[in-house]
């Protein structure tokens, strides 16, 4: 699903300070809901989330590398966890992306 964080906001529709779950793709808030009385907010950041998909990739070999220079020994163990898990990662932050778009359109009709 990306990742997920929360925090203490404000509802708009139970009115009251919250937590709610923050669903981020990349570096894109993508999902917002409130955990008291479940209301969604979902955007639709697919051109920004391509744009930054697109510089995260061009940039992936220089962080990888620095990584490697940092930690060399923690870089090669985690190599073979994370060759298997990024590919399944980016595959869940793009369905999130997708859904959270065809929902935000949904949301505009209605």
């Amino acid at each position: 699903m990306g990742t997920v964080e929360y925090a203490t906001l404000t509802c708009h529709d139970c009115g009251q300070d919250t937590r709610h779950e923050l669903a981020y793709a990349g570096r894109l808030l993508v999902v917002t809901t409130c955990t008291r009385c479940g209301n969604r907010i979902e955007r639709d950041v697919r051109d920004r989330y391509l744009r930054d998909l697109r510089q995260r990739l061009v940039s992936k070999p220089s962080r990888m590398l620095r990584r490697f220079r940092r930690h060399p020994v923690g870089f090669a163990s985690s190599l073979p966890r994370t060759t298997v898990l990024k590919p399944w990662e980016l595959l869940e932050e793009i369905r999130l992306v997708w859904s959270a778009a065809a929902d935000a359109r949904r949301a505009e009709r209605d």
